[in-house]
């Protein structure tokens, strides 16, 4: 029996004798039953330490927290230790909880502001077209082969990531692409995690009102490379932050730029698709790819690069990019004659400004842009995405995204302050209506592009979650 005091021991140390006998690991005080771990974390809005009282009554196995509290008052028998940080210590009880996962799958970690859905899906389905059973974790969803195990957060809670990792090895998976959020590395969400290999994209303006600056923003991106074990990295060469984390841990790089050890070159895009040259150590090849929109070369190239490094032959992943599929939201053409529809998750100015300008090179005729903002997040991205539509667009219908709790007309008055020629803008804040005037106004050979919720099948307002498809909502308007 523990004395009633903190214990200051490390957490494989002071817990790891308890979580053989555990039933359950969990950080809400809501689950808490007999057999049960608790651990109290400090989050934006609660604190779990607020808790310990009322979970204690339910007599769990333990307590873990990270503040000191009044024992004796709590009138317990019940073991209550204590950590510098709950966070890490609830991560690693959820990896040894569900016994070591990622060291049975080799997990590719994605970081960075876009491409990370792009990039974990890319690479998934190279790995199994060359035979490796792969499963993605992100923001459509998490799946393997055909079984969905949920969806939600870009990058899970940390009992969901594991149990997650678990669910995939147990049912056959050899590896697992999964995007790294910002978030979820500054909240420990992956903690402990053994990675075969990570990536980052890239780094621009987003999620600052969580992260306050972008040098916060950065650094939490950084810690993938700082903090955790992976046995190969790559990273953007081109973008400032890649070539930072570049120079800084000594990594390999792609993009355009002569300093990359992967090199593209002989770029050509089209609404069906890109081709490239990538220069590699093992010599140039020249890639097909069926994934339409600029931006996807380096997401492309990047995971190439990766999988070359993780020790696939260059030309076996050269032949296997053909067999990409469609990645649900992004740069997905929906109709193509008389004019095209493109649905794409683009939600930042550089995003938009890179989805905007693929298309603008291959339109043939006007390019007419559908896109709001979402409500309750960073607000200084709304302007910059105004003049990002506003640069490459001939027509631009300003609507809302998930306005969540601000109103959309908030939302919109703040785009509208990055545009300064607005004779060439429409305002329809039901989304629904302004996808519909964009479809009405296109003409043989405009590309509409409706842009912001991609795959997503809802819109949230006031807190509730209404169905809602781009896609959709395209198809049935053109069907009649």
């Amino acid at each position: 029996m523990f004395p009633h005091k903190y214990l200051t021991l490390t957490l494989m140390v002071s817990l790891y004798q308890l979580l053989q006998k555990a039933k359950d690991v969990t950080d809400n005080s809501k689950e808490v039953r007999d057999g049960s771990i608790f651990f109290a974390i400090r989050g934006t809005k609660t604190d779990g330490h607020n808790f310990v009282g009322e979970v204690l009554k339910k007599k769990p196995l333990a307590v873990v927290v990270e503040e000191d509290l009044n024992t004796e008052s709590l009138n317990t028998s019940v073991p209550i230790l204590k950590v510098k940080n709950t966070r890490k210590a609830f991560a690693e009880a959820c990896r040894i909880f569900y016994r070591y996962p990622d060291r049975e799958l080799k997990v590719f970690g994605i970081t960075g502001t876009n491409g990370k859905t792009s990039t974990s899906y890319i690479i998934a389905s190279l790995l199994n077209a060359l035979g490796v059973r792969s499963g993605v974790i992100g923001t459509i969803e998490y799946r393997y082969a055909d079984k969905v195990y949920g969806k939600g957060w870009t990058t899970p809670h940390p009992k969901v990531w594991f149990k997650t990792l678990r669910q995939m090895a147990t049912d056959g998976a050899s590896a697992v692409c999964a995007e790294i959020s910002s978030h979820a590395l500054d909240q420990y969400r992956v903690w402990g995690t053994e990675f075969e290999g990570v990536i980052f994209t890239n780094l621009t303006r987003d999620h600052l009102d969580y992260h306050r600056t972008l040098e916060d923003y950065f650094n939490a991106k950084r810690s993938l490379f700082s903090e955790y074990t992976y046995r190969v990295a790559t990273v953007c060469g081109d973008d400032p932050f890649g070539f930072k984390l570049k120079e800084e841990f000594n990594l390999i790089s792609f993009g355009f730029k002569e300093h990359n050890e992967y090199r593209i070159s002989e770029a050509e895009v089209s609404l069906t698709g890109s081709k490239f040259k990538l220069q590699t150590p093992e010599g140039v090849f020249e890639i097909n790819s069926p994934l339409a929109g600029e931006f996807q070369i380096y997401n492309l190239a990047g995971a190439l690069a990766l999988l070359n490094l993780s020790g696939f032959p260059m030309e076996e992943l050269t032949a296997a990019v053909p067999q990409i599929g469609q990645i649900p939201g992004r740069f997905e053409v929906v109709v193509r004659e008389p004019f095209t529809v493109i649905v794409d998750y683009a939600h930042t100015p550089d995003a938009l400004e890179k989805l905007l300008g693929s298309v603008r090179k291959v339109s043939k005729g006007r390019v007419i842009t559908v896109f709001g903002a979402g409500g309750n997040r960073d607000r200084t991205k709304r302007p910059l995405m105004g003049a990002a539509a506003e640069r490459y667009s001939d027509l631009v219908v300003i609507t809302s995204d998930n306005p969540r709790f601000e109103e959309p007309t908030k939302i919109i008055e703040d785009i509208l302050n990055g545009i300064k020629d607005t004779s060439k803008v429409l305002i329809e804040p039901d989304r629904r209506s302004a996808i519909h005037l964009a479809l009405k106004m296109a003409k043989e050979g405009d590309t509409v592009v409706i842009a912001g919720k991609g795959h997503e099948d809802y819109q949230e307002i006031k807190g509730e979650r209404f169905p809602f498809s781009d896609r959709e909502e395209v198809l049935k308007f053109l069907e009649g």
